[in-house]
């Protein structure tokens, strides 16, 4: 799904591009949990799913960034490297979680699939709704800005809740959830990357008062 939804980016089918960056995140969170059933986990998955998510959740979102910087950057230079950056910085915290050996309850900085929810939204946002069209300048800062969000907060060691937390970090991540549907309702698809955004500001926070 990855890998078709990088195609049809390029070919600018962008309802399709969402549709599959959906059954990724599907795919990415059902995966473990059918091979157990299955009796088919083993060291080979947990390589295989990262790898996919570098796919998934790595270039697929460095394409559809790519794809709103060019009619405001160019096709050129700089907004290829815009790009890459989030791709090169998803494939290191990929490739750390394999061998990170901390406990899984929480995760340790921004995982790429909330990063690709995050890019997905504002693709959303951008390629389908035109929701920045007028205000480019606003846009154009956001395409700026975005690459270096991702870069940092996927290396960054922010401790972040997850399905799998105990009840604070639930708790946490639920309030979020809420707060984010409610948005989406009142400001369309740019409130699930502001979602995104106070999931990032409840781990700075909680480096503070240890809620969770």
């Amino acid at each position: 799904m990855g890998t078709i939804a990088i195609l049809a980016t390029f070919h600018h089918s962008y309802v399709i591009v969402l549709y599959l960056i959906g059954g990724c995140l599907l795919a990415d969170i059902l995966d473990g949990a059918l091979a157990r059933r299955l009796g088919v986990d083993g060291p080979l998955g947990i390589q295989l799913d990262s790898l996919a998510d570098v796919v998934s959740f790595g270039v697929l979102p460095a394409c559809i960034v790519y794809k709103m910087a060019s009619p405001l950057l160019g096709d050129g230079v700089i907004s290829m490297l815009l790009a890459s950056m989030i791709a090169v910085s998803a494939g290191l915290r990929l490739g750390r979680f394999n061998v990170d050996t901390r406990p899984r309850e929480y995760f340790w900085g921004l995982a790429t699939p909330s990063g690709g929810i995050m890019v997905a939204a504002l693709g959303w946002s951008v390629l389908l709704r035109e929701d920045f069209d007028n205000n480019p300048e606003l846009l154009k800062g956001i395409i700026w800005l975005l690459p270096l969000f991702l870069a940092v907060l996927y290396q960054a060691a922010l401790k972040l809740p997850g399905l799998k937390s105990p009840k604070p970090g639930i708790y946490t991540l639920v309030a979020i959830a809420v707060l984010t549907v409610a948005g989406l309702f009142v400001l369309g698809p740019i409130a699930i990357a502001g979602g995104i955004f106070l999931y990032v500001m409840a781990g700075v926070v909680n480096l503070m008062i240890k809620w969770y």
